[in-house]
């Protein structure tokens, strides 16, 4: 059977695709940066459990050196990530949007980090030009703060997964991922964000991924602030920044990979990386609002602090 090849464009790669990408918007065929293939996935070294759970599953990382990495949901899918150029996917499943999902999730963070990016768990908006961060615990409203911000006409540059790539004379730059923002109902509501814009999402009940209307931040951004959120209304709600000696191990608890790529020559790079950004971005902790009124006045107001 021919294979059927799709082209898209996320986390600035151009990406070659055997596996639907239904979240991505298809691009004209060029010369690709990855390529994401149906392939057996043969068991590789010993697998460990990890903090990593997407849809209710828990899943599985191994490596055989930092070129070739495993990341496993079982029963359900494999993935294995090589040299930042080639994602292999093994489904033991025909749901291309459940397929998708996990792909452009941690899966595909496996590739950035190959690529040299520093990589956080949060959401990312465009902020006047300006690259904003939030980072937190679950429950800290990482996600919810970005569609606050995007209910007011700021463009969205990543959710869940953010890529931040340090240029050759040190300067981060926010790697836009694709247009799309999962919300909860609750959120839906507070905000008031018209549901003819959402489509339910698999991850869980009461879950809308935004995509329509959504503004969207197509180029790169450069990084100025990282907000390590933290639970609503639970302290002042001006920034306060870290020191820049904080800031390594402040970012470390929010990386969201497996545990175990951090050794050796890419712990050495993920600490040199956060210390460039002590160095070149502020990082503060903040405490948002819980009340969806007061969060939409506290949004309003944040980029007059920056």
């Amino acid at each position: 059977m021919d294979v059927i090849r799709h082209f898209y464009s996320a986390y600035g790669l151009t990406i070659d695709s055997e596996v639907v990408l239904s979240p991505l918007a298809q691009i004209s065929p060029a010369p690709a940066d990855l390529f994401v293939r149906y392939a057996p996935i043969t068991p590789g070294p010993a697998s460990e459990p990890t903090k990593i759970y997407r849809a209710g599953m828990q899943a599985r990382f191994a490596q055989d050196g930092p070129d070739r990495l495993w990341l496993f949901w079982p029963p359900s899918l494999s993935f294995m990530a090589l040299d930042g150029r080639e994602l292999l996917v093994d489904a033991n499943a025909d749901d291309p949007d459940w397929i998708a999902l996990f792909t452009l999730s941690e899966a595909i963070g496996l590739i950035l980090f190959q690529r040299g990016n520093f990589l956080l768990h949060g959401s990312a908006v465009n902020l006047s030009g300006q690259g904003v961060v939030f980072i937190g615990e679950p429950g800290a409203g990482k996600s919810t703060t970005a569609a606050a911000f995007a209910q007011q006409g700021h463009a969205l540059i990543s959710d869940d997964l953010v890529c931040i790539h340090i240029d050759a004379a040190g300067k981060p730059w926010l790697i836009p991922a694709f247009p799309q923002l999962k919300i909860w109902e609750t959120t839906v509501n507070g905000l008031q964000v018209a549901k003819t814009h959402l489509t339910p999402v698999r991850e869980g009940v009461n879950k809308y991924a935004w995509q329509e209307s959504l503004a969207f931040a197509s180029s790169a951004v450069p990084l100025s602030h990282i907000f390590v959120l933290q639970p609503p209304d639970s302290g002042r709600s001006e920034p306060q920044l870290l020191a820049p000696s904080q800031v390594p191990v402040g970012l470390l608890g929010h990386f969201p990979l497996a545990d175990a790529m951090l050794q050796g020559e890419a712990l050495r790079r993920y600490f040199e990386q956060s210390v460039q950004l002590a160095r070149t971005v502020r990082v503060a902790t903040l405490s948002r609002p819980e009340n969806f009124d007061r969060l939409l006045a506290f949004v309003r107001g944040l980029p007059a602090t920056l």
